[in-house]
């Protein structure tokens, strides 16, 4: 019962990635934690199975990749994932519903900042402004596997192309998802090798659910398809917290 209702909310996640861009970690965490599996099992299959699947998505846009931005950015979020995933530790030991408020405040933080993203005109960010936003993205990604909404939020200031876009985040990711899994493997008593076993299994999964949600995001405005993301994401983060 764990690997089906791990496949189905990751299939899930992954058909709201393909088809708007951004969601899987924010979608597929909290749906874990409520199925019962532990915060840094929910945060580790989830890094787990993403990278094994952008791994080829990073290979094809390899010419695209930003390598001036990324560097620093790579560089921050690496120094602090670790901090997220001690405070993931840490907090674990907390109950089960004190566990579930925490993704769900975790959740909403990342509708927060994706729709603030949207008000902010093209514009170059103070380099604090830069280190505060890739500095949150890291300590968010160790905690809860939600790294993804302040580098959107940083990209709005930048004039990316689509492939440069997709080649920034995927490249952060994949630098920072082998130290958060080594980290959870030592680290977290719930961490085992039966996770790394489930996230392998369940990627081909991953995969078609991603491959069908980019033919859907292309049927329909991704104004739309965003709104009704975000709604979803709120429901779930309510759920979490109530």
């Amino acid at each position: 019962m764990p690997l089906i209702w791990a496949g189905i909310i990751m299939f899930a996640g992954s058909l709201a990635q393909g088809a708007i861009g951004f969601a899987l970690g924010l979608i597929a965490v909290p749906l874990l934690v409520e199925a019962g599996f532990s915060l840094s099992q929910a945060v580790a299959l989830t890094t787990l199975a993403i990278g094994i699947q952008v791994i080829f998505g990073a290979w094809q846009l390899r010419a695209h990749i930003p390598w001036e931005d990324v560097k620093p950015a790579a560089i921050l979020r690496l120094l602090t994932a670790p901090l997220g995933v001690l405070l993931l530790l840490n907090v674990e030991t907390v109950d089960a519903d004190g566990v579930k408020r925490l993704v769900g405040i975790g959740v909403l933080l990342g509708v927060i900042l994706r729709v603030a993203a949207w008000k902010i005109a093209q514009r170059e960010w103070s380099g604090a402004a830069s280190i505060a936003a890739f500095s949150l993205s890291g300590f968010l990604q160790g905690l809860v596997a939600m790294g993804g909404p302040p580098l959107v939020l940083w990209m709005t200031t930048r004039d990316f192309q689509a492939k440069q876009a997709r080649a920034f985040t995927l490249t952060l990711f994949l630098f920072n998802a082998p130290v958060q899994v080594l980290l959870l493997l030592f680290l977290s008593q719930s961490m085992n090798l039966e996770v790394i076993m489930m996230a392998l299994l369940i990627s081909p999964l991953i995969y078609i659910g991603t491959t069908i949600g980019v033919r859907i995001g292309d049927r329909f405005s991704k104004p739309l398809l965003n709104k009704v993301a975000l709604a979803v994401l709120v429901v779930i983060a309510l759920n979490a917290m109530l």
